[in-house]
């Protein structure tokens, strides 16, 4: 219950971040280099739904965590003061291609 619990408190708030319309305007510490940001964001994401979902298939986690990074650019594309960049979907699969380097050698 605590995994999803906070796979879902996770997404919210990467949610929250990436459709915020000022996201520059943020403090650095939470503001770093846009490619590290979706990489962290994924790799965390990727675990904990991973966790979350551990009777789910491998390829269900990987497929999901996809789609909701293509689903993030797509919004960002239609919100007047962001934008959607298909580089940023490359970066997100480096952080699920993280996780899941970390969850096949441990789990």
């Amino acid at each position: 219950m605590l995994a999803k619990t906070l796979f879902f408190l996770a997404l919210i708030v990467i949610s929250v971040l990436a459709f915020l319309p000022n996201y520059n305007s943020l403090p650095d510490v939470i503001s770093l280099s846009d490619s590290v940001n979706h990489t962290a964001a994924f790799f965390v994401l990727t675990l904990l739904c991973r966790f979350a979902f551990p009777t789910l298939a491998s390829y269900y986690h990987l497929f999901f965590m996809f789609l909701y990074g293509v689903f993030i650019e797509v919004v960002q594309h239609f919100l007047p003061t962001r934008f959607g960049d298909p580089m940023d979907i490359l970066v997100d699969m480096l952080g699920i291609a993280l996780a899941y380097v970390i969850i096949l050698k441990k789990f």
